[in-house]
């Protein structure tokens, strides 16, 4: 702490000769600024941020900053920091460091002052990135150097004030040593950007960064970054997503002022995304469909306007309220690019059967809400439940609400109202859920929703997806791994629990082989013709084990246009 780099003390000192971003400010807010100097080794690579933060205001606890160690399971950059130093108006600050582990999978590192604070303070650091880290299928906060770009999300590398206050935020590049051509973007925006109005601590933690050669596309208060390379013209997607973003706007009655999108590559897990401030983040390979990521980013943009009850989305013990925010998301993620005419009715109905395929072969079909929690980084036919249920569930209430007010009110009509509340500033949580499904459906619709919590079936009308659509029955296959997932949770994955007559058993899977690849699941339970390939390791010599991971037939539910209505 009694150093610097040269870059740190240039980070420092332009903040405070900075010239502030030109836009409109909350006068009576304090300011937060954000420097960010990404840094490029010999072979091009960005090794290297530094990161100089200052804020107004700073408590004046004992507890001075905080940055998550473990956010979601995911690594962050604490570990990884290097001349970490804080000062004030008196000069450096002398801290103490203290780690709380938050819940199974959260940690949170908080920095005590020894003394007493005196005018704003700045904090300065770099974080050293490993591009040779390898990729995971989990949240994609991590600070990731790839493709001649970095990204992150604030949470993962930002250390914030400890305390609640709302702030003017800026962010501000210094991309001088980040190589030709070199852009920055934030979720602010392009460039050298400030916030439209105040944001929360949690509102800047959930935040995303993306500098180096990347793409870019801006139409309007939309914009997109990428890092990496599409299989298909970027430009096209982004063009798609400007035009989804603008109905969402009218459509949730909330139009931000700005809207970012940002895409990295992750051949691990490709297709999975977060919902951030103003923005999203989404990962992709050289293998994804401009379709799929059009059904990506309609449900990882739903998250921008509704986030979850109580915005517990990332929050610690919010999967037990998944179902709500991850509900409506894929609820929506069809519904309303359908209306749009973004997409068209095979499309619709593709994502639709396929979610429903999904949530009807589920062996775990039955798990209780509250069971949700402990196995959802363990089981992947638990993970995908809030999705499916959800989704299926806000279907049904959706067409009840209709039958019950002949037509007058639907379920958005519900949704719009509690947006509205916490735009007012009061609670989005449980009890207003309740409050206004009482209203609409009474004790019966109360019942149900309790039912659902406690892993009662779901099932929509037939014409819950409109009169041109009906609901059949199609023969379809479980999906089955053939052994015990909860091997894929621990370091050496020793295949164990391997099922007689399993479709892995026949492909030659035994028990005691180590399976040496990473491989998505939760798609894979909605392709009922996926294949499975797994790499593993017997007696010293690899090999490769291929298979469809399905077990018995069910007869699940599936929806179909009717021939008697008009085409698209």
């Amino acid at each position: 702490m009694k150093s610097l780099s040269y870059s740190l003390v240039a980070l420092t000192a332009g903040l405070l000769t900075a010239t502030p971003v030109c836009t409109v400010r909350a006068a009576e807010a304090p300011d937060l600024s954000i420097w960010l100097a990404p840094i490029a080794d010999e072979n091009g690579a960005l090794t290297r941020l530094d990161v100089a933060i200052r804020f107004e205001d700073p408590p004046q606890d004992a507890a001075l900053a905080s940055m998550a160690v473990t956010a979601n399971t995911v690594e962050t950059s604490a570990n990884a920091i290097a001349a970490l130093a804080f000062s004030d108006a008196r000069g450096l600050v002398p801290v103490v460091a203290h780690d709380s582990k938050l819940d199974a999978d959260n940690t949170q590192r908080t920095w005590l002052a020894q003394r007493a604070i005196s005018g704003p303070v700045t904090i300065a650091y770099r974080v050293l990135i490993d591009p040779q880290q390898p990729e995971q299928a989990r949240p994609q906060y991590e600070l990731r150097a790839s493709d001649g770009g970095l990204s992150g999300g604030g949470n993962a590398f930002l250390a914030l004030p400890a305390d609640e206050i709302a702030r003017n935020v800026s962010v501000h590049w210094d991309l001088s040593r980040a190589g030709a051509g070199a852009k920055g973007v934030s979720s602010l925006g392009p460039g050298d950007s400030r916030s439209s109005k105040p944001w929360s601590v949690e509102e800047i933690a959930s935040s995303y960064y993306m500098a180096g050669k990347v793409g870019t596309f801006s139409r309007g208060a939309f914009f997109g970054t990428w890092q990496g390379q599409f299989g298909f013209d970027g430009t096209e997607l982004m063009g798609w997503a400007a035009r989804l973003q603008q109905f969402y706007g009218d459509f949730f009655d909330q139009r931000p002022a700005s809207f970012g999108v940002f895409a990295r590559t992750n051949r691990l897990n490709p297709g999975s995304g977060i919902g951030l401030t103003d923005s999203f983040a989404f990962t992709f390979s050289d293998k994804t469909t401009l379709e799929d990521l059009e059904s990506l980013l309609a449900h990882e943009m739903v998250h921008s306007w509704i986030n979850s009850l109580s915005n517990s989305m990332d929050a610690p013990g919010g999967l037990a309220l998944s179902w709500f925010g991850e509900g409506l998301a894929v609820h929506y993620q069809r519904m309303l690019p359908y209306r749009a005419g973004l997409i068209g009715r095979q499309a619709f109905l593709d994502d639709l059967n396929a979610t429903a395929a999904r949530y009807y072969t589920n062996a775990l079909i039955d798990t209780p809400n509250d069971e949700i929690p402990a196995g959802f980084w363990k089981d992947t036919r638990i993970r995908v439940l809030p999705y499916d249920r959800g989704s299926l569930y806000f279907a049904t209430v959706d067409a009840q609400i209709r039958a019950a007010s002949q037509g007058k009110r639907s379920l958005d009509d519900i949704v719009r109202k509690m947006l509205a509340e916490r735009r007012a500033g009061h609670p989005m949580d449980m009890a207003l859920w309740k409050e206004l499904m009482g209203q609409e459906l009474g004790t019966q619709g109360l019942s149900q929703f309790d039912a659902m919590l406690g892993g009662a079936g779901v099932l929509p009308p037939s014409d819950a997806f409109g009169p041109c659509f009906e609901r059949v029955t199609k023969p379809l296959r479980r999906f089955d791994l053939g052994f015990d997932p909860l091997i894929l949770t621990t370091p050496d994955r020793i295949v164990g629990g391997l099922k007689p007559g399993s479709a892995a058993e026949a492909a030659g899977l035994r028990n005691g082989d180590r399976i040496r690849n990473r491989f998505p699941q939760d798609a894979m339970q909605a392709d009922q013709n996926a294949t499975l390939t797994l790499q593993i390791e017997r007696d010293g010599r690899q090999s490769e084990v291929s298979y469809m991971p399905r077990g018995e037939t069910v007869e699940a539910y599936q929806w179909q246009a009717k021939p008697a209505c008009p085409s698209d």
